[in-house]
């Protein structure tokens, strides 16, 4: 068979297994009891309660703090409405909530996830009386799971230990396939953007996971030339859970991390040129989110109507992207927003967009002379400078995201700054592949004249 057709003949039948899998995992969760969760939860109660909606870990500023807000959400979500059928309570996601209000940015509003949660365990009659349709919520199959017999403060204990071992592995396979350095680039990337508090919380649980399990099984792929075929189905049904999984949180990580160690792979190992399979892997993540994200509106439409599917899903796609009466000026204050969030230890906004920019800019120019300057003295040839580029396409991929959902990366910039962790590692990655260390670190020998 043609190599190309039989990848797309691996993509399909992939994304309908997959797809197939978490559809039928999200319903059968359904089917447990809601009894054994509400109980673990109320075991729980004087814990959450004194959780909050915004827990904070650093310091009050919003940077540092856990999404308490949404995991009161999600744990409610995770109770089967017992009124609803399973396939129902898949397409519906039901959850209570208190008052009318709409919550605002810093978590003010008139409503309370943590109340509506504790509320709704103490009285598990109380009815769910919103849902939640755009996305497949697929967290709730595990949640489900182990809330059966697990409290969930026990369940943040378990992640952060699954959370360290998927990082130590990540680590030892950045190490393996780069060197010490690319494997340190890595830890950095955690540390500066402090994504290792965010097993803390159940928000971010499943991109991180995902996306270290993602580079994992790609480095396990990358093993073996008989499985280099799996490469483009592995993105894209990364993708489809990502969108199964994940809570509109920063999806994009679960390929942007997988990404930078296939390009180094194939610039370390294979010395080969890897703009043309950033791509093709770049194609099959995005059909497989998008796709499956797609097969939401369907089934949507197929239990209730297409009109119902249609204003739920237009609506929030306008509002999630920024289109909604925004301007080209909103979707660089996105970019602003999540920047600020990375440099400044609290960031207060004192800093207006104009001047922010001017300052990235010129330390941009300061720091791009450099590396220049290195290059130049290393004597680094121009065609691995040209290996190492397409780094640099995934250390601008947050940066794009930001500008295409901006509506989203600018009301939630404390969480969604997070995507650059895959800037901060494809950034370093691209320094140190662009650079020939051996000639700028060694020292020649100095010439002595014979007498």
């Amino acid at each position: 068979m043609n190599p190309a057709l039989r990848t797309i003949t691996l993509c399909v039948s992939a994304f309908i297994v997959a797809g197939a899998l978490c559809i039928i995992a999200l319903v059968a969760s359904g089917l447990i009891p809601s009894y054994f969760i509400t109980e673990s939860i109320s075991r729980d109660s004087a814990w959450i309660e004194q959780r909050g909606d915004y827990p904070v870990f650093f310091s009050e500023t919003p940077k540092y703090r856990y999404d308490g807000f949404t995991d009161g959400i999600m744990l409610m979500q995770a109770i089967p409405d017992d009124n609803l059928s399973a396939v129902e309570n898949a397409v519906m996601a039901p959850y209570h909530a208190i008052g009318d209000g709409t919550p605002g940015g810093d978590g003010t509003g008139g409503i309370s996830p943590t109340q509506a949660l504790l509320s709704l365990v103490a009285d598990p009659d109380i009815e769910q009386q919103r849902d939640y349709v755009l996305y497949w919520h697929g967290y709730v199959v595990p949640l489900r799971i182990l809330l059966t017999f697990m409290t969930p403060s026990t369940i943040i204990a378990l992640q952060c230990v699954v959370f360290a071992v998927l990082s130590l592995l990540t680590f030892e396979v950045f190490r393996r396939t780069g060197g010490w350095s690319f494997a340190l680039a890595f830890l950095v990337s955690l540390v500066a953007t402090f994504a290792w508090i965010t097993p803390l919380g159940f928000t971010h649980f499943t991109v991180f996971h995902l996306a270290l399990i993602a580079t994992l099984a790609l480095w396990w792929i990358l093993q073996s030339a008989k499985r280099h075929e799996w490469v483009v189905p592995l993105f894209l049904v990364v993708g489809l859970f990502t969108a199964f999984f994940d809570l509109l949180t920063i999806p994009l990580l679960t390929f942007l991390l997988p990404l930078s160690l296939y390009l180094l792979w194939l610039i370390k190992v294979r010395k080969e040129s890897s703009l043309l399979k950033a791509i093709y892997a770049g194609v099959a993540w995005l059909a497989g989110y998008a796709g499956f994200w797609a097969s939401k509106w369907a089934m949507t439409a197929i239990v209730y109507s297409a009109e119902y599917a249609n204003s739920e899903f237009a609506y929030a796609l306008a509002m999630r992207s920024g289109t909604a009466g925004e301007g080209l000026g909103f979707r660089f204050a996105a970019i602003y927003n999540n920047l600020y969030q990375l440099f400044a230890a609290h960031p207060d906004g004192s800093l207006l967009m104009g001047e922010f920019f001017a300052i990235v800019a010129a330390v941009t120019v300061a720091l791009v002379a450099i590396w220049w300057l290195m290059v130049k003295m290393s004597r680094t040839s121009f065609e691995q400078v040209k290996l190492a580029l397409p780094m640099l396409l995934v250390a601008l991929g947050p940066y794009v995201w930001y500008f295409v959902v901006a509506q989203h990366s600018t009301f939630h910039s404390w969480f969604t700054w997070r995507l650059q962790t895959a800037s901060i590692v494809a950034a370093i990655f691209f320094v140190l592949l662009s650079i020939d260390w051996s000639n700028l670190l060694c020292k020649k020998p100095v010439k002595t004249r014979e007498k």
